[in-house]
């Protein structure tokens, strides 16, 4: 129940701040051109509604290797873009003429939003790779705790047990993870920071934000571009983070 509220918190957080400078941001223009009322508070729907869908799009793009800067390129364009292309459309052509001295403003608006979100991400992706530093539990022959050797998952009225070995890996969804084998794949209600707690850490390598791998089921790491992969034995590929690699590889010992 702690996570969900905290989860439902973060989301209420986060949406308020969205809608804040959404209507700040079309306050800010619409009012130099004397926009009606209704017609800045529309533009301000329209920027974070771009501004939501974006951000989410691009989150799941990263789980998939799209590389940062390409992100950051389709947020900047969508939320300077998407809004000008609505309103060119909304207004009649002379109305238009009149809009378009303030395009150059609302274009340095976007970029200074996309910097603002990529200071904030990185922020947040920092303190997520400090984490598994500071959590490790420390080593040594006096240290009993034991790993779980399998996981249990809530499938209606049943119970699905997936003994630990057999998962290949974990991946982030929100307040959820999907725990993936190769016989299938299911949602649990759990977070990645307590199940990177919980599991064997000689096992289990978290290589990114939103993956954990078992480390027995990688079958080889290859490099494409700037990017470093790991490919699993069932085929799958999984981009690893730069923090990431570096704890690979002292699980790996190479």
């Amino acid at each position: 129940m702690a996570v969900e509220r905290s989860g439902k918190y973060k989301i209420t957080i986060t949406t308020g701040i969205v809608l804040l400078t959404a209507l700040l941001f079309a306050y800010l223009t619409g009012s130099i051109i004397s926009f009606a009322w209704y017609e800045i508070l529309a533009d301000g729907f329209i920027i974070a509604a771009c501004m939501t869908g974006l951000g989410l799009f691009i989150y799941k793009m990263d789980a998939y290797g799209m590389p940062s800067y390409v992100q950051s390129m389709i947020f900047c364009a969508g939320i300077a873009g998407i809004p000008l292309l609505i309103i060119y459309l909304y207004l009649d052509p002379a109305a238009f003429r009149v809009f378009i001295p303030i395009i150059p403003l609302r274009i340095f608006i976007s970029v200074l939003i996309c910097l603002i979100f990529l200071f904030l991400r990185k922020a947040g992706i920092a303190n997520q790779t400090n984490e598994p530093h500071s959590e490790k539990p420390a080593p040594g022959p006096l240290s009993t705790k034991k790993y779980p050797d399998k996981i249990l998952v809530r499938l209606g009225t049943g119970i699905k047990v997936i003994p630990v070995g057999d998962l290949l890996y974990i991946q982030a969804d929100g307040d959820y993870v999907w725990l993936v084998a190769r016989d299938g794949k299911w949602l649990k209600e759990e977070t990645m920071k307590h199940l990177q707690e919980t599991l064997s850490p000689t096992q289990f390598v978290r290589i990114h934000r939103s993956f954990i791998v078992n480390v027995s089921k990688i079958s080889r790491i290859e490099r494409y571009g700037q990017q470093q992969l790991i490919i699993l034995t069932n085929g799958e590929s999984i981009r690893i983070s730069a923090s990431g690699y570096r704890t690979l590889k002292e699980a790996l010992g190479f």
